[in-house]
């Protein structure tokens, strides 16, 4: 996982959903760093989409990552 995937968790725990813009502005990335970062995340099912794909959650897998690798980045 690297910084701008934890940044995304963090943003997103423990249970907000958020738009792709808002995780942008939380996280302080990059449009294209947010997007490449949520296409990870979701591919790893440590995020989910809810709302029609508008907004964003983490999964409990996401939590659980945050707490055991997010450590490195805090």
């Amino acid at each position: 996982m690297n910084a701008a995937e934890v940044a995304v968790l963090a943003a997103l725990h423990p249970d907000n959903e958020l738009t792709t813009a808002q995780l942008q502005q939380a996280s302080t990335l990059t449009s294209w760093r947010t997007r490449n970062a949520l296409a990870q995340l979701e591919a790893r099912g440590l995020i989910m989409p809810s709302h029609s794909r508008r907004r964003w959650r983490i999964s409990a897998r996401g939590r659980a990552a945050l707490m055991t690798k997010g450590k490195r980045f805090a």
